[in-house]
């Protein structure tokens, strides 16, 4: 029998996205589905007729009385990667019907000084569509391969290669950086935490953290967090990029040490044993065209079988 609720850590759902908008952006076309305008305000509707916005301040109160058998009340709502549509569209329907966020930013984008290393490939996708038959020897392709996937393949580690690419395709990201301006500008940015939006950092470069040394992890996060404070902006929330499995313990002592006191990650329908972390659940992506309270059902679903397995507890090493 499907449960009828989802049962959340806290009491609280933590949904989250990237960006709303009814025109897809090049830079993330090619790497996942985005909700439109009509759909989010939607379901932003539909999380206030059920369940009570929450700031993150109070957060910090209620996430001492984690109680994974009682039913949501309340919902915080955050978005990754501080692209322009946050300022555009997001922060306004916020705005409009009273609800909080908390808007993550990768500090090697704001003002548009680069292109994120996936957006990057997104454009190198859009852009190889274009020129079929032009096929990038940094990759080595094989007949048998698609160079889409060989493309989507790439990590942090081979943006170099990135680059060598969209030179070989004659794409200049630095031309569509000016063009488009895709991210956040300072002025933007204290604009918004002016009005009453909280932000917190996403790390530099957005690199997967299971990847990368524990020595570039807390690189990556001391780095976001100092720039976000040096612009003035209070920064006491972390969100890891992708998702913090295989993230050690000493990891969340040194978010403690920069003064953090949240942090987020994206195993939806899990708790955490580190006391100040709390997982999240996709607006986009694969769950982009169902509806929340479809979502809300997904996720009951999967915390039950998740119990029964015995994981659906985060353990740290």
């Amino acid at each position: 029998m499907m449960p009828r609720e989802y049962c959340p850590s806290a009491g609280v759902l933590f949904p989250y996205g990237h960006i709303v908008s009814d025109v897809v952006p090049l830079h993330v076309k090619h790497l996942y589905s985005i909700p439109n305008i009509t759909k989010f305000k939607s379901d932003i509707d539909f999380l206030c007729q059920r369940y009570k916005p929450l700031h993150p301040s109070e957060l910090e109160r209620i996430s001492e009385h984690r109680n994974g058998n009682s039913s949501a009340r309340y919902f915080l709502l955050s978005f990754d990667d501080g692209m322009r549509e946050v300022y555009d569209v997001i922060a306004p329907i916020l705005r409009d019907k009273g609800v909080p966020a908390i808007f993550f930013l990768n500090s090697a984008t704001i003002d548009n000084k680069r292109l994120m290393w996936r957006h990057k490939i997104s454009l190198l996708i859009e852009r190889s569509q274009q020129a079929p038959r032009r096929i990038p020897p940094q990759l080595n392709v094989r007949s048998t391969e698609s160079l889409i996937a060989r493309l989507k393949a790439l990590r942090y580690a081979d943006e170099s290669i990135l680059d060598e690419i969209a030179s070989f395709l004659e794409l200049d990201f630095d031309e569509y950086l000016r063009r488009v301006r895709p991210y956040l500008s300072t002025a933007q940015i204290s604009e918004l935490a002016s009005s009453g939006f909280e932000f917190g950092a996403h790390s530099h470069s957005h690199p997967y953290f299971n990847q990368i040394t524990v020595e570039d992890q807390r690189r990556q996060v001391s780095q976001s967090v100092l720039f976000i404070r040096a612009l003035g902006v209070p920064c006491r929330y972390f969100a890891f990029p992708f998702h913090d499995s295989g993230v050690p313990t000493s990891v969340f002592k040194y978010l403690r040490d920069l003064s953090i006191v949240l942090s987020f990650g994206t195993s939806e329908a899990r708790s955490d044993s580190v006391p100040f972390s709390f997982q999240r659940f996709a607006l986009d992506g694969s769950n982009a065209a169902s509806s929340i309270q479809d979502l809300l059902k997904q996720l009951a679903a999967k915390s039950i079988i998740r119990h029964l397995c015995g994981t659906d507890v985060i353990h740290r090493s």
